[in-house]
């Protein structure tokens, strides 16, 4: 029951920070955001996330044209 209540803190603190990437107008791959949900529960590490997701973006640019506020 204990790891059951971490894993659905882990999901809503991964549903938080993607809601807070669309408050700053960013959108979050659907892809991105089921590797942050695989490692919240616990399927994949949190390196291997952030590996993923630096893999993605590497030749990517990650921000747009627009001016900084």
């Amino acid at each position: 029951m204990q790891n059951e209540q971490k894993t659905k803190m882990k999901l809503r603190a991964v549903a938080n920070a993607v809601a807070q990437q669309r408050i700053e107008g960013l959108v979050v791959p659907p892809d991105v955001v089921e590797k942050m949900k695989r490692a919240a529960r616990g399927e994949i590490t949190i390196e291997d996330g952030i590996y993923y997701t630096f893999r993605k973006f590497a030749h990517d640019k990650v921000r747009g044209t627009r001016p900084l506020p």
